[in-house]
This record gives C-alpha cells, structure tokens and sequence, in this order.
C-alpha cells in the first residue's frame, strides 16, 4: 500500500511542474457546451468571466474583435481570424472568387455565375434575357435564378425567380445566381454538404479538412423549378433552420441513422456508392478538396490585409486560426458546387423543436455531438501542439542568434578565414569558451536539450533533402563572399546578415507541418501538387504592395497620393499611361466604390477597389499582353523591383 502511494505521490509530482493548457472561454457563448465537453475530456484549464490572467487559447464565438480584448501584447492564439465574418459575407466572397475567375477562368468554375444587386441590377435583366433567348432557341425551360441577402443566414430571404423583373431587392446588398436545376438527389430529395475546414495558420498557409460533416436534405421531393413550385422552400433549399420546421422533417435518433434529414457524411459516402463507383466517389472527394483549396487561396490577399491592421506586422502571421464551414451541392454528374462559406458554422450539439404537448424543447442531438465534439477536441490539440512547436522554434532562433554573433565576433578579432568545414567545430569551441569566461551566458541545460532534439531532427531531415544550410554557414565566416551574387533579400551586412540567417533557418523548423498522424484531419494544403496552385498566389503578392503602402503606414485605405506615388516609383507613367490618366483611373473606381458600398473607407480604396485599380493599370501598361494574367504578372514584378527587393517575384 505504502508503494502505491509512493507511486503516485511521485507521478503527481511529475505532472505538477507541466504547463496545462488553458482555454479563455469568456465569449464562446453558444460554443460553450462542445468546448467544456472537449476542454474536461483532455484535462485542459478553463478560463470563465472575471479571470484577469492570459490564456494559451481565446475561444470566441463570432469575431476577433468580440470582446474588446487586445491580442496584441500576448503570444495567445485566437480561434478568429480579423475581418473573417466580412470576407464570407456573399459579395465579398463573390468579388474575392470573381478576381481569380478573371485570372484563372478555367479553374473557378465549381461557383455560378453571379451578379451584384443593385449593383448590377440592369446588367443582370440584360443577361437573363439573352439567357432566356438561348434557352427558348433550344427548347429547354427557362432558366430559373436564386436571390440571396448578402450577409444572410438561415436560409431567410431566399427566393427563386424566373422572370428577372421580379427581382425586389431593397438597398440591402444582394447576389443573384444561376440556379442549379439538377442537382444529385438521393430518395428523390435534394441535398448539401457541410465541409469543415481548419485554417491553422497563415505563415506559411497550412489548411486542413476534417474527414466527417454533416448533409442535410430537403423535405419535399424534388422537381424541376416552374412557376408552379418557385415557392417551395422545403423543395428547393437544404438548409437545416428552415427544413426542421417542415412536417416531413426528421430527427437523427442516433449518429447511425441512414434515412434522417440530418446525416453523417460518412454514410452518405457509403450509400453514393451504392449508386456510382469507388472512382468516381473518390475523383468528386478530390474535387471537393480543389475547391477549398482554391476558395481559401481567394480570401488570403484581404485575410493577410485585415491581420496586418489588427495585429504587430513584426510577428509572425500565425496567432489566429479558424473553422470554417463549407456548403457544397453535388450536381447529377457529381460535380461539387460552392454555394457559400460560414465563418462561423454551428457548434452546437442540441437541437431545438416543439413537442407533443405543443412546447418548444431543446434536446440533445447524438449526430452533431458526435461531429462537433471530435471537431473541437482535434482542433485544439493541434492549436496548442502548433503554438508549442512556435515557443521552441523561438527559443532555437534566440539561442542560434546568439551563437553565430560570437562566431562573427570570435573571427573579426582571430582575423582568420576558416574553410566551411570546420564551422561546426568553430560554434562549438566558441560556446565553450563563452561558457568558461562567463557562466551567465551559458544556454539553460533545457533548452540545450530541446535544441540538441531539434538538430537531430534537422539533420535527419536534411539528409532526404537539398537545403543551403552550408551555404548560410559559410556566410556567416567567408570574408570574400561577393555580396552581389546572392538573392536581394540576403545582401545585407553584419548583425542583420547574422539575424537572417537564423530566421531562414528558424523557418525551416517552425513551418514544417505537423506530420504525426491526428485522427479525422488532413491537410490538404500544402499539398503533393502544390505547382498547380503556384500561380493563384498573384493576388496575394498584390496585397503585400498594398499592406507596404497603406497598413505599414496606419492609413485605413490608399488615398490618391499613394496610388499616385505607385506609379510614379515604378516608372509606369510613360506616353501611353500619363499621370492624368491615372488620376482618372482612381477616381473612377472610388467612386463606384462609394455608390455601392456604404461601408467602404471614405478615404481612399480598400483593397478589393485597389486590386481592380491594379488589373485596369496593368492592362493599359501593358496592352500587347495575351491574357489579364500574363499584364498583372508584369506589373506585379516592375512594382516589386521598385518598391521591394525582399518580396519574391512570381515565377
């Protein structure tokens, strides 16, 4: 008996000196029940109302902002992303995929076709009747189109028109889209999907999907669309708020339930197979994970503008992260449609509905517990292990930076040229030395270790890849390296050459992703064909210039000086492209901005504006130029040599 104790008197000690992750949970507010579920499950610290001190984790249930709390003096990292809830608003999300439809019009093909409102409202009539004349040319039926409130939720506002004129749309913002009139049914009932996505990080970008969701089916048996059935909700949208309160609804008894409104996706897999091959299921799954890809790699220009006015530009874009919900609808040939993306999908694992006796109850749902639970519990073991991973990374880059300045300084006063191959030997008897000298430089014995674990890693790594860790080492001790032959970004002197080195190789270690397997998530970005993707960041090089000129300067929007200043820097203004012309192009599109938009920056052009600003300039700076692709491509790389060496061209 005395043993046992011993045991676990010394078992209770160990774990009493390890760091337990905590969890702010002050504003989950509707997360509150799955989080507290996940947070007991792993033996996790709750942070509740009132607690004054600083969290590993801050778990808000809407935005960034909730709160009022400022993230900027913490290394917490927030389950938000700033400006998020905009960016999937549906005409901010429609302008985002609509930019790289322009660039890459074969590639964004999975959204329909879309029109602004009012916006947009006479070229839409225009277009839906020349759509309508093809169609009756053809002797097909006409096509039907679907109106939707910009920020929206719920299915609330939803309607289904043919004739265009019948569009009412208040000055509220709308989108209207081409109505997909024949999508997959199962049972003869339409249905979506909700895909779950994990944003873990922006530097660099690492996406993950979660390999379970949720379908939901409609409860009227599908038609066609008609004048007859144009009103039926319960026939032609899918979403779950308003379908629950149809007759015809039902309820998952259990998370096994094969006929339910409400199914796992998995289940639905397996009953698609039922109907198509394994190929073929396995072909629309990689088609799914393009489209996020694709969608997310369209929302990283205003992402990364949005954080850099929220948060230090100095650090590291990684203290946010975020689930996400995609919608997708299957067409009959399995085609996977976006229909939107919830910044803020559910996490709640009840369900409301009225009784028997007439009252309305709130019931636990075995299916969404099921889901969520496992969604939220690998969330956050991946978030903490992901913000672990960053505190050694720290740790290694201070500890390196303060070895090589002593090798710098140990050779300035030696005067000696040593061959590369002896730089190991050379870190090491340094740190020895300082070590004998003066014991308050020493590294902590930890830290050595940590450290020693991390080599161990590299090397092991290294040995399988074609690194330049020999030509960083080298750097640091050849007086006769010439300068004018390395990359822009590394032609800097002394102590900053020293701190560059450490961050490239800090890098290598902080952003390689977590390989260790973690149930249900998989990262689909960075993914084993990155190459195709290489070229949709374009748009994110573009916001890079617009964050150098604007955010880096705490402006809100670019004014006309700015943008005036652009042009001027980058040598565009020539006999063709005159500095009044630009003028006018500003102007232009600032004020389209202001008569549509009323949230927009009364100063000057946020970025969408700027980015339409920038394909008009590069198409007039350079016209002979074959597609709008290969013009942004070019402006981009003249504005990048001008305005910042340490910024990559595009390939």
């Amino acid at each position: 008996m005395a043993s046992k104790t011993s045991v676990s008197r010394k078992i209770k000690n160990r774990n009493s000196g390890k760091h337990v992750p905590t969890v702010d949970t002050t504003q989950a507010r509707s997360n509150m029940e799955v989080l507290r579920m996940c947070l007991k499950d792993l033996g996790w610290k709750e942070y509740g109302s009132g607690s004054s001190a600083d969290a590993d984790i801050y778990w808000n249930s809407a935005t960034f902002q909730q709160g009022n709390r400022n993230y900027t003096s913490t290394s917490a990292r927030v389950n938000k992303f700033p400006g998020m809830c905009d960016l999937m608003r549906k005409t901010n999300l429609t302008r985002s995929l609509n930019v790289m439809r322009m660039l890459f019009p074969d590639e964004f093909d999975f959204y329909p076709k879309t029109w602004f409102l009012p916006e947009q409202r006479e070229q839409f009539q225009d277009d839906a009747d020349s759509i309508h004349k093809k169609d009756r040319r053809r002797h097909r039926p006409l096509t039907t189109f679907i109106v939707k409130p910009s920020d929206g939720s719920e299915g609330a506002g939803i309607y289904l028109i043919q004739d265009p004129t019948h569009c009412n749309v208040p000055n509220r913002p709308h989108i209207v889209q081409e109505y997909i009139d024949r999508p997959l049914l199962m049972n003869g009932l339409k249905f979506d999907i909700r895909i779950y996505v994990l944003i873990l990080k922006l530097d660099p970008l690492e996406v993950l999907l979660y390999d379970e969701g949720l379908v939901r089916f409609a409860t009227v048996s599908y038609q066609p669309p008609s004048n007859k059935n144009l009103h039926e909700a319960f026939m032609h949208l899918t979403n779950y708020s308003l379908n629950k309160r149809s007759a015809t609804y039902k309820h998952a008894l259990d998370e096994k339930q094969t006929d339910a409104s409400k199914r796992k996706l998995s289940i639905v897999w397996s009953q698609l197979g039922q109907l198509f091959s394994k190929n073929e299921i396995e072909q629309t799954k990689e088609m799914i994970k393009e489209l996020v890809n694709k969608t997310i790699l369209a929302i990283l220009p205003e992402l990364r503008v949005q954080y850099a006015s929220e948060l230090p530009i100095t650090r590291k874009q990684n203290r946010c992260f975020q689930i996400i919900g995609f919608d997708i609808l299957l067409t009959d040939q399995l085609k996977p449609i976006l229909l939107e993306v919830n910044a803020n999908p559910s996490l709640r694992i009840d369900f409301d509905h009225v009784n028997e006796a007439g009252k309305f109850v709130t019931e636990p749902s075995a299916i969404d517990e099921d889901i969520k639970k496992s969604l939220v519990l690998e969330t956050l073991k991946r978030v903490i292990k992901c913000k672990q991973n960053r505190k050694l990374s720290e740790s290694n880059d201070e500890m390196m930076t303060q070895e090589d300045k002593k090798v710098i300084h140990h050779q300035t006063e030696a005067h000696s040229k040593i061959a590369v191959k002896h730089v190991k030997k050379t870190h090491y008897d340094t740190q020895l030395s300082a070590c004998d000298s003066d014991s308050s430089s020493c590294i902590s014995e930890e830290l050595s270790n940590k450290e020693q674990q991390y080599q161990t890693g590299k090397e092991s790594q290294n040995s399988n890849e074609n690194t330049t860790s020999g030509a960083s080492d080298s750097m640091l001790i050849d007086d006769n390296i010439n300068f004018s032959t390395l990359d822009p970004s590394m032609t800097i002197t002394g102590e900053q050459n020293v701190i560059q080195s450490s961050v490239n190789r800090t890098d290598m270690a902080a952003d390689t992703p977590i390989t260790n397997p973690i149930k249900l998530f998989k990262i689909i970005f960075p993914s084993t064909s990155q190459t195709k993707y290489q070229q949709m960041f374009l748009p994110e090089k573009i916001a890079f210039i617009y964050i150098e000129l604007v955010v880096k300067r705490g402006y809100k929007a670019m004014t006309n000086w700015p943008f005036r200043n652009l042009a001027k820097i980058c040598d565009l203004v020539d006999q063709s492209t005159t500095m009044i012309s630009i003028d006018m192009l500003y102007t232009q599109i600032f004020y389209k901005l202001k008569q549509y938009d009323s949230q927009s920056p009364a100063t000057g052009l946020d970025f969408p504006a700027f980015i339409e600003a920038f394909f008009l300039l590069s198409q007039r700076k350079y016209s002979n130029s074959y597609t709008l692709l290969d013009s942004a491509t070019e402006l981009l790389k003249t504005c990048i040599r001008h305005l910042d060496p340490s910024v990559d061209e595009p390939a």
